[in-house]
């Protein structure tokens, strides 16, 4: 009795064959739009900060309580002590660079948005407002946490009346070539020994 072999099938590909190309890079929005996604981005990574930081916080005693709660339960290992302490470690050193990635985030999105609104004023106005009517909108969804949702638009509006303030009004300046008033010679005064008489 002959058995049959199953060979599998070998994919080779062609020499001249290339990697897919990774997908192109979509055009940039319009400006208003580049904007609002940076004011979005901005404030969404501003929360995010702040909730992690509160998380992490309390990440320390959390461990802490559980730990201690372990050794209540099973007789002290000081070996299940490393492995538990080191398992803590290398989360709160991932936690570290976790919060310093999304701070340099925050910072870098702050500079932009601080930078389309001094080079583009009207254009920034109107995408705050986007925004301010998007969220007006999901306020009268159910679930929605109204409260949240009303400071943020107040302080889209306080940004939107800070971008519409006139500047004020700058001193006018000395001309440069002004000249300086004419002054009078210095009175010379009479060597020793000299007098009047010839």
């Amino acid at each position: 009795m002959t058995m049959k072999v199953h060979r599998r099938k070998t994919i080779r590909r062609h020499r001249n064959a290339t990697s897919p190309s990774p997908p192109p890079i979509p055009p940039p929005p319009d400006l208003i739009t580049e904007i609002e996604q940076s004011v979005e981005a901005r404030d969404e990574l501003e929360v995010g900060a702040a909730r992690f930081a509160a998380e992490r916080d309390q990440s320390k005693s959390a461990f802490l309580r559980l730990f201690a709660g372990e050794l209540r339960a099973v007789e002290f290992d000081a070996n299940r002590a490393l492995d538990r302490f080191t398992y803590w470690q290398a989360q709160d050193a991932r936690a570290t660079r976790q919060s310093d990635a999304l701070y340099q985030l925050l910072t870098m999105f702050k500079k932009r948005v601080e930078q389309f609104e001094s080079n583009s004023k009207g254009e920034a106005v109107v995408a705050l407002q986007r925004i301010i009517e998007r969220l007006t909108a999901e306020r009268d969804r159910p679930g929605a946490d109204k409260n949240a949702i009303d400071k943020r638009i107040e302080r889209l509006r306080a940004e939107q009346d800070s971008l519409r303030a006139p500047l004020p009004p700058v001193p006018p300046r000395e001309p440069k070539d002004k000249t300086p008033p004419p002054q009078r010679p210095a009175k010379s005064k009479p060597q020793p020994g000299q007098s009047g008489k010839i």
